[in-house]
């Protein structure tokens, strides 16, 4: 039988050759333009924020963003990326995998750090060129305020004398994890019972309701959830450590772990990362940037609103901040999570044992119910559990190609729509044209739509 284009077809067919000639040609204009004009920034720049809209780490590179808007340090937008999950790792991938030219920058704190360490990605700061740090936020250890303990140097032997009865507020994988298994570290033989338990405000809660004997909060938390004077003391909370160098002027009754001669310092920094081999002049530019926007006023007022240092780090510096950061969490790195299942290999065996089964029962039906069944188009994956398999397949290779990088969006997502679609369409080679102009309809249109209308990054 030989495959020929049905009339009805034809008004299809010209649409749809009309609009892929469109998007290549977009695709060309825009490749060129941005090879061929020097002048940076020429075109919106991303800024990937790793967790969701509303929290500590969106407000923060906000408040930048005025800042830099006010000052018009930029002839282009900033626009705002949220891309949550995975304890910032989904948003640093984006990152990671994208072009060094300076149009997606990264904007996390030390999690960047504790994830490859708790092997929840195979990269660490290593694979991003760093651009700066702008602020910080200093840390501090809370017990409720009826608890004996007086200080951090009670608390830690308490633990050796009793070990794992201190149950300690810090969320296992996290900077403050580290920083715990630091500060057992500089008393052998401490040993606390680490509890991971949500956010701050969950934290204190158990605190108070007595789940917890003490855990690690930030500055901002522990000035917002101390009660006033007169609180009953099984009602509120009370600093016994400052993890720093040197007290802060809002608690400067709080005597710091180094003064207590336990060497253990923490705070939450904002470090700014572009991709690897993004040229040195894109670096100082926006290190130039970031610098200006933190002597920005409003930056400035909004930033001791929240309790952040202003402090500005970059060049050799930087390095050495983050070079002793990564020594100082890589020394107890070993001591991490060693007891806990790998749930993620679990899940992928039970995964990997139900499609088994799903494929064993569908061959089992077919032979034994529809001997001489015909495969027809309307259902393909109950008669033919072998497309059922591919289609799989075809789609966990999809979503490696688009994680990686390897190819473009554009030619990932077309490829997976012929691809599957012919799987589908065995018994309908008359449609494959038209599936082949549908698969990059869908390859270039989605990548048009998201990029040029809604200004949302695709892998």
């Amino acid at each position: 039988m030989t495959t020929q284009v049905l009339p009805r077809h034809i008004p299809w067919h010209i649409a749809a050759v009309t609009a892929i000639a469109i998007l290549v040609g977009w695709q060309v204009i825009n490749a060129n333009s941005q090879s061929s004009n020097s002048g940076y920034p020429d075109r919106p720049i991303h800024i990937v924020v790793p967790y969701d809209a509303g929290g500590g780490s969106d407000t923060f590179v906000r408040i930048l963003q005025k800042g830099i808007s006010e000052d018009q340090l930029l002839d282009q937008p900033l626009v705002i990326i949220n891309q949550p999950g995975g304890i910032g790792t989904i948003g640093s991938r984006e990152v990671k995998n994208a072009d060094p030219d300076g149009y997606k920058i990264l904007c996390h704190h030390n999690a960047i750090i504790t994830a490859k360490l708790v092997d929840t990605v195979d990269y660490g700061p290593e694979a991003f060129a760093p651009i700066a740090m702008t602020g910080e936020m200093s840390m501090v250890i809370l017990v409720r305020d009826d608890s004996p303990i007086k200080n951090i140097v009670d608390l830690l032997q308490a633990a050796k004398d009793k070990p794992n009865t201190i149950r300690f507020g810090a969320n296992k994988g996290a900077p403050a994890y580290f920083t715990t298994l630091q500060l057992q570290k500089a008393v052998p033989g401490s040993e606390l019972s680490i509890v991971s338990a949500g956010g701050g405000a969950d934290r204190y809660s158990k605190i108070l309701g007595g789940h917890l004997e003490a855990g690690i909060f930030s500055l901002s938390e522990y000035l917002d959830f101390r009660g006033v004077e007169g609180t009953p003391a099984d009602e509120n909370i009370r600093a016994i450590a400052l993890l720093s160098n040197e007290r802060h002027e809002s608690i400067p009754d709080v005597r710091t772990t180094v003064e207590m001669e336990i060497p253990v310092v923490l705070t939450n920094a904002n470090y700014w990362w572009a991709p690897k081999e993004t040229p040195p002049e894109i670096l100082d530019f926006w290190a130039k940037v970031l610098g200006q926007a933190m002597q920005n006023e409003t930056v400035l007022a909004e930033l001791a609103r929240l309790r952040m240092d202003p402090t500005f780090d970059r060049d050799q510096s930087l390095k050495e901040r983050l070079s002793n950061t990564i020594a100082q969490f890589t020394a107890v790195a070993e001591q991490k999570e060693s007891s806990l299942p790998n749930f993620t290999v679990y899940v992928g065996i039970l995964l990997a044992l139900f499609l088994s089964w799903s494929i064993l029962e569908a061959l089992f039906r077919k032979n034994r119910d529809e001997p001489t069944a015909v495969v027809v188009v309307t259902e393909p994956f109950r008669k033919r559990p072998d497309i059922a398999l591919i289609c799989f397949v075809l789609l966990c290779g999809y979503v490696v190609l688009l994680s990686t990088g390897w190819l473009p969006f554009a030619i990932a997502s077309a490829a997976m729509v012929a691809l599957i679609g012919g799987q589908m369409m065995r018994v309908a080679p008359a449609q494959w044209v038209v599936l082949l102009e549908l698969a990059l309809l869908t390859g270039l249109g989605t990548q048009f739509i998201f990029t040029e209308v809604f200004i949302t990054p695709l892998p």
